[in-house]
């Protein structure tokens, strides 16, 4: 494990988040997306990545109750923060387009979908801004399955 990883270790982080109440989970949440926003772009998506190894470990129920809070949790920060932090993710997914085939991204758009329209409404405006200033966006697109696209006005 590279050593950057080894400063964010998440391997369990998704279990004891999910047996949290559900007013700790997002304040603990907030505070760590707050700084993930902070951080420079190559820690950021170092920190991404441990959080990724630790969602292909991670049981269904418990994945549900942290992607849902974070989901919560990410629309209700400034604009500017979760653009900051869905460039890290769409870094990411760039290097590594099989992301969509995880279980973790069904659950994430599942419960993304369950999202009031409101929430729903901010997080996709955010990653259409994101999406729509990458290099090469329209190849970006494709690798999107159509489901996704098409839920996000994506086409």
């Amino acid at each position: 494990m590279p050593d950057g990883l080894q400063q964010y270790p998440t391997k369990n982080i998704v279990l004891i988040l999910s047996k949290l109440p559900e007013f700790l989970r997002e304040s603990m949440m907030r505070s760590r997306l707050e700084e993930l926003a902070a951080m420079d772009s190559k820690t950021r998506e170092v920190f991404i990545d441990s959080i990724l190894i630790g969602l292909i470990l991670a049981e269904e129920d418990a994945l549900r109750k942290v992607i849902r809070t974070w989901l919560i949790v990410v629309s209700r920060l400034e604009s500017n923060k979760v653009v900051t932090i869905f460039t890290a993710c769409m870094n990411i997914y760039k290097k590594n387009p099989n992301l969509c085939e995880r279980d973790y991204f069904t659950i994430l758009f599942e419960v993304y979908q369950s999202l009031d329209e409101n929430q729903r409404t901010i997080l996709r405006d955010c990653l259409v801004e994101v999406v729509f200033n990458q290099h090469l966006s329209k190849q970006i697109l494709r690798t999107v399955p159509e489901k996704v696209r098409l839920e996000l006005g994506l086409r």
